[in-house]
């Protein structure tokens, strides 16, 4: 009875190993198939990506040649006007130089073609209209997704921090400091005494706090969220930027690279007056992404992945989120849902 039992058992067990190495050939099969599958799909998407950047490089180039055609018509238009003024400059000088009789000779008609000879031309900025919305690059970024919030032991004494550092508001009055746009500071010439930018451990002379995460490398990507009209300037700064005491010196010449954006538009922060870049819809939230690696800090429209601009420059050293309100301006970092 126990040979029997045991018997059993053995053929049991048998078949069981037989199942298992049908089971590892099933497996290593679909395994394969799985591979294949990757490749192929990945194939396709790379293909997928390789066309749209065709037809983006396409639809920028027929921008391009519009763009080439009507400063071309402009360029004709404004020499004409200029061909019609010199003529008529050389007819005044000429009468001009003639004798009381000759001047007294109808000059009515010289008179009025030049009151009616108008520079009837508006200069028109121009614009790059074809943004860069790479598809998928929202999905990408958020890969790299971190939770930031600001460290509030860095922050100016005008800021205002709850929701343990994910809201920042400016609680300045509204006239105690001028705005960071570009129009005010080039008009204006707005400048506060030049001290020395030594290493300080909060913002004492600008609206600007520091982030708490330290990023000795790596790729982090986080979003910010502006809920009002106001100005504000979200990016990466080093640690040794809070001394700084004028606006304008917030660029990469000191450590800082960010950009500053409202409704009305937005502009990366040079150090030299830029133009604010319209957007339609405004712009509210902002993805910042940093590649420390490649050198690399973008900005991109959170809501659908539009780049908006990016700074290269070779890190050599920790870099910290930076941000800056400008009086009574909040922000609001949302929390992570996705990436690391």
């Amino acid at each position: 009875m126990t040979q029997c039992s045991l018997t059993a058992k053995m053929k049991k067990a048998m078949h069981l190993q037989d199942m298992e190495v049908k089971n590892a050939t099933e497996w290593k099969d679909k395994m394969k198939n799985q591979k294949l599958r990757f490749s192929a799909e990945f194939t396709k998407l790379h293909d997928f990506l390789a066309e749209e950047e065709q037809l983006f490089l396409q639809k920028l180039s027929k921008e391009e040649e519009e763009t080439k055609k009507k400063r071309t018509e402009n360029t004709l238009r404004l020499h004409q006007i200029i061909t019609s003024l010199k003529k008529l400059i050389l007819e005044v000088e000429e009468k001009s130089q003639s004798s009381i009789l000759e001047l007294l000779q109808n000059p009515k008609d010289l008179l009025t073609r030049s009151e009616n000879q108008d520079v009837n031309y508006s200069l028109e900025v121009l614009e790059v209209k074809t943004v860069c919305h790479i598809p998928l690059m929202k999905e990408m970024l958020k890969r790299f997704e971190v939770a930031v919030s600001a460290a509030e032991d860095t922050g100016h004494p005008h800021l205002v921090f709850s929701q343990e550092g994910r809201y920042v508001k400016n609680g300045a009055p509204a006239n105690s400091r001028p705005l960071l746009s570009t129009a005010w500071n080039y008009f204006t010439g707005w400048r506060t005494p030049q001290q020395n930018t030594h290493f300080v451990e909060k913002f004492q002379h600008l609206p600007c706090v520091l982030g708490k995460n330290v990023f000795p490398l790596g790729k982090h990507y986080w979003e910010v969220e502006n809920r009002d009209t106001q100005e504000i300037a979200v990016g990466v700064c080093q640690e040794d930027v809070m001394g700084i005491v004028d606006n304008a010196e917030m660029s990469p010449h000191v450590g800082i690279w960010a950009i500053c954006w409202s409704p009305a538009g937005y502009w990366p922060l040079t150090g030299s007056p830029v133009s604010p870049t319209r957007l339609e819809p405004a712009l509210h939230r902002v993805g910042i992404f940093l590649d420390y690696g490649a050198g690399d800090i973008s900005f991109y429209n959170a809501l659908d992945g539009v780049h908006l601009h990016t700074f290269s420059c070779s890190f050599v050293s920790c870099l910290r989120p930076f941000f800056w309100l400008s009086p009574l301006a909040s922000l609001v970092i949302p929390p992570v849902t996705g990436g690391k």
